[in-house]
């Protein structure tokens, strides 16, 4: 909703300028309750991802946008510190880094950028709607069960991504018995992953989309969510009396298809309801989280076993890949239907990026 009153240049802007406030002021922490209270804080600067996928979904044109929004959101969960002090010590510094560039980033945005190809700041009628936004907006889609589908699946595949950053260097250390060391260096391959995979989804969704029509795009997404629930139910399959290298092997296949799946989601957001971008990309990137939360509680907190959970987490992801054949809109069509007769084409841009640039945009 701020999106569609102040644009994502002004939104991007102070997002990132708040981060980098809550961010610095980390390195003061020296109690539980204000590492609380700035946790908490910092946590809203997670709504720049919203802004990210919203703007490039507006800025580049329907036969790219797949690969567009992957790389950027994909590129976006990469990240730093600093080596070498006192343990006590690095990771105040590392605060530091970020919240300097985020106050880069903010200050060129905010100068140097456009909400639009043909427009500086942003105005809503470049979605198509003339009605001013509204919380009443978010009931309104709602109301579509194929955002709420959306929302799930991305919370079979952003959800587990962030679950796994919780737990699997401690699956490594306690189960498959490794140095704490080594276990945190094997579980950051799954995030190390984001360097590529993320963009082959899209990079996926766009030609699938280019070869097969919208009917690619759904195609992409099921079938980067079907190997993910394979791999991830494999991994879960892997016991401590195999080699490591065996867990390895799978868990870089699973990450791989894992971050394929958010690439190809937003491959299709996009398409769902270009009047209401912003908020079906909120809602949607919100299901991440919200697969998460369902992950740490229903599976791994709730089950009192190293690798059931995982075996659990795939069939949830299998559940969600399955019910990819409901996506059908009569002017882009569905999994094995083309668009209906009269009701359009899927090759309409949805976003300025078509209008300004065509095929090339």
């Amino acid at each position: 909703t701020l999106l569609e009153r102040f644009g994502c240049v002004n939104m991007q802007t102070g997002l990132l300028l708040w981060g980098s406030l809550f961010i610095g002021l980390a390195a003061t922490i020296t109690a539980p309750w204000s590492f609380i209270l700035i946790r908490f804080l910092i946590g809203v600067v997670g709504a720049t991802f919203v802004t990210n996928q919203v703007w490039c979904s507006l800025m580049f044109a329907s036969n790219v946008v797949g690969t567009a929004n992957a790389c950027a959101a994909g590129w976006g969960n990469l990240g730093g510190g600093a080596a070498g002090m006192e343990p006590g010590q690095f990771w105040r510094v590392a605060m530091v880094v970020p919240a300097i560039l985020l106050f880069l980033c903010a200050i060129a945005i905010k100068l140097l950028c456009w909400d639009t190809p043909t427009a500086r700041r942003f105005n809503v009628a470049v979605t198509g709607t003339t009605q001013k936004p509204s919380m009443w907006d978010y009931v309104e889609v709602l109301k579509d069960p194929k955002v709420v589908l959306m929302a799930m699946q991305y919370s079979a595949c952003a959800g587990t991504e962030l679950a796994m950053n919780n737990a699997l260097a401690t699956h490594f250390r306690t189960y498959i018995q490794m140095p704490s060391g080594d276990a945190a260096a094997l579980a950051g391959s799954f995030g190390l992953m984001n360097l590529f995979a993320r963009s082959l989804g899209g990079i996926l969704s766009d030609k699938l989309y280019l070869r097969f029509g919208f009917r690619g795009r759904i195609w992409a997404q099921f079938l980067a969510l079907f190997f993910e629930a394979i791999f991830l139910f494999g991994f879960g399959c892997v016991d401590n009396s195999q080699p490591w290298y065996v867990a390895l092997i799978v868990l870089v296949c699973f990450s791989m298809f894992v971050q394929m799946a958010e690439g190809t989601t937003y491959g299709i957001v996009p398409f769902m309801n270009p009047k209401q971008l912003p908020i079906i990309s909120a809602l949607v990137g919100a299901g991440g989280n919200l697969g998460a939360v369902i992950a740490g509680f229903a599976f791994y907190g709730a089950i009192p076993d190293p690798i059931l959970p995982l075996k659990v987490h795939g069939c949830y992801v299998m559940f969600f890949a399955l019910l990819s054949p409901m996506f059908y809109w009569p002017e882009y069509g569905g999994m094995f239907h083309g668009p209906a007769a009269g009701a359009g084409s899927a090759s309409q841009g949805t976003g300025v990026g078509d209008k300004e640039g065509g095929e090339g945009g």
